[in-house]
């Protein structure tokens, strides 16, 4: 039976290693465990690749020595490849007002009326047909309120009409005209009529002259 190599090998070391011991004279300590000469670590080096070369020629796996990545190999990044890769921003919406609904003018009806001489709040919501208590309280205007010439009423835009008779004269008709009289104070007594459609029923232009004891037709 043929003893292997390393087996013969490690036994030299051995015998080396207790003749070595015996030399020692008794009062040199043994050199430290953790201390090996440089002999030794030759040897030993050349037992390990003997050892591995051994162990490869039976067959048995060897354990290779790790290597620690290399930049440039396949899923290895690189310097240049984290310097350049673009970095995503972050991406911010800007709000959003939402405007604020505002009421249309209703057809027919203006958004404002300015007062003339013989005019009051009533008689603006029977002509325009709207809520009198809203006309009112848009403008901040109690029930006998008689604002002035010129004053300019805010008109509803609510649709709502107004409450109650619309006409307080029966019409169409004819009106006999008194002094101080005004086509505007006119339409004012029949209600749900316009100063405009009386002066084209009369055929009466701006700035709408008037004489006592003229008849004019209401429409």
């Amino acid at each position: 039976m043929t003893i292997p190599r390393i087996h013969v090998i490690v036994a030299m070391v051995l015998a080396i290693i207790l003749l070595t011991a015996c030399e020692l004279p008794a009062s040199t300590p043994p050199p430290p465990v953790s201390t090996i000469d440089a002999p030794m670590a030759t040897l030993q080096s050349e037992l390990g690749i003997i050892a591995t070369q051994t162990a490869a020629a039976q067959g048995e796996p060897v354990d290779q020595p790790t290597q620690p990545p290399t930049e440039g190999e396949p899923g290895v990044p690189t310097p240049e490849d984290s310097a350049t890769e673009p970095v995503a921003e972050p991406t911010f919406t800007p709000a959003v007002s939402t405007p604020l609904p505002v009421s249309s003018p209703t057809p027919g009806i203006p958004t404002t009326y300015q007062l003339q001489d013989g005019e009051h709040p009533y008689c603006i919501a029977r002509r325009f047909d709207v809520d009198q208590t809203e006309l009112l309280n848009l403008n901040g205007l109690g029930p006998d309120a008689r604002p002035e010439i010129g004053f300019v009423l805010q008109i509803p835009q609510t649709g709502n009409p107004f409450v109650g008779s619309r006409s307080l004269r029966e019409h169409p008709t004819t009106y006999t005209v008194s002094a101080g009289d005004t086509i505007y104070a006119i339409a004012c007594l029949f209600g749900a009529v316009s100063p405009e459609a009386i002066a084209e029923a009369n055929g009466l232009s701006s700035p709408y002259t008037l004489t006592p004891g003229q008849v004019i037709n209401i429409p």
